[in-house]
């Protein structure tokens, strides 16, 4: 009563009781979350110790970091800086937002050199595309997104992490909004290799658009160990196009990790998980563009414009849509 009568005095019994029950339902459900993504962490962990990462990274130990509780000030962070972000990612999903409803709901092909009904009306362009048929819902593939960001102290230069983070944030809201799966991650090494988990496939609390604003440069990259967890990982997805970015400014410098060795490691990489399905690229907005086309060849983005950076992405999987 005492309670009652100081903190809700001039409130009526039942809105006093409403409001007690959603704070008590939000710390629940905070409660609920938490446990949830400390779960996620730790299977995330253990998925990383079980890998093999190859010769070149013979003893390299590789910690998971993910944020089980979203503090606030991540939150304004966002808020700053989302707008104008997410009104390019608003634009671009709607320049692909009609073909993905048609692949989703079905629709009728025509004009085909084969299919399941004859067209005589397509005669008179002697083309040989006399036919159509219907494609039903969910034929067409469905394709999952995984970027990994280099967080090496390099890129606090040239504003590169926050463009970098800029695309992180575009790119999740286009897929999220598509309902296109996703993951984002970024790598670095100090005395061992840390990759920070910002965005999750089956993350449950809607905060990783949040999580994306701890992206900052740190120490050294070791991309060859970073690239093979976050290829497995988008590899364990069911979707059948499976599509990996990389955003570095420089070739790989880590401990014992860099020069000839680190570019045969990079290059087997690549060749070993576009064998397995993962389309992979490599955007360069460094110095080093020259090595990391060399490593990636096909693969490589050259962004010599920043400003280009965080419209490239969302358009770049839009191909593939």
């Amino acid at each position: 009563g005492v309670t009652y009568n100081s903190y809700y005095k001039g409130t009526s019994y039942e809105d006093a009781a409403n409001d007690i029950l959603e704070t008590l339902t939000k710390l629940a459900t905070e409660k609920v979350n938490t446990a949830y993504e400390e779960e996620l962490s730790e299977e995330l962990q253990k998925h990383a110790k079980e890998l093999h990462y190859g010769d070149a990274h013979k003893g390299v130990h590789l910690y998971i970091n993910r944020i089980s509780h979203v503090e606030q000030n991540l939150m304004d962070a966002y808020d700053k800086v989302k707008d104008p972000l997410l009104e390019i990612s608003k634009r671009l999903q709607k320049s692909v937002q009609e073909v993905l409803e048609k692949q989703r709901n079905g629709e009728k092909l025509i004009h085909l050199p084969y299919g399941r009904r004859f067209e005589p009306r397509y005669l008179c362009q002697d083309d040989g595309a006399y036919f159509s048929r219907s494609r039903l819902p969910g034929e067409n593939p469905e394709l999952a997104v995984a970027l990994l960001i280099d967080e090496s102290g390099s890129m606090s230069s040239a504003s590169r992490i926050t463009m970098a983070r800029q695309a992180a944030i575009i790119l999740y809201d286009f897929c999220k909004n598509l309902q296109i799966p996703v993951t984002i991650y970024g790598h670095t090494e100090q005395s061992a290799v840390e990759l920070f988990s910002y965005a999750e496939f089956d993350s449950l609390d809607q905060q990783d658009c949040y999580r994306l604003m701890d992206m900052c440069a740190r120490g050294c990259n070791r991309d060859g160990a970073a690239l093979r967890f976050v290829a497995e990982h988008l590899l364990g997805r069911p979707e059948e196009t499976k599509i990996l970015i990389l955003i570095s400014d420089g070739q790989p410098n880590g401990d014992g990790y860099s020069g000839t060795v680190a570019e045969a490691d990079l290059r087997a990489i690549k060749l070993e998980y576009r064998k397995k399905g993962i389309i992979l690229f490599a955007a360069a907005i460094g110095s080093d563009k020259d090595r990391i086309k060399r490593i990636y060849q096909d693969g490589f983005l050259d962004i010599t414009d920043l400003n280009r950076l965080p419209k490239l992405l969302p358009t770049l999987i839009s191909q593939y849509i």
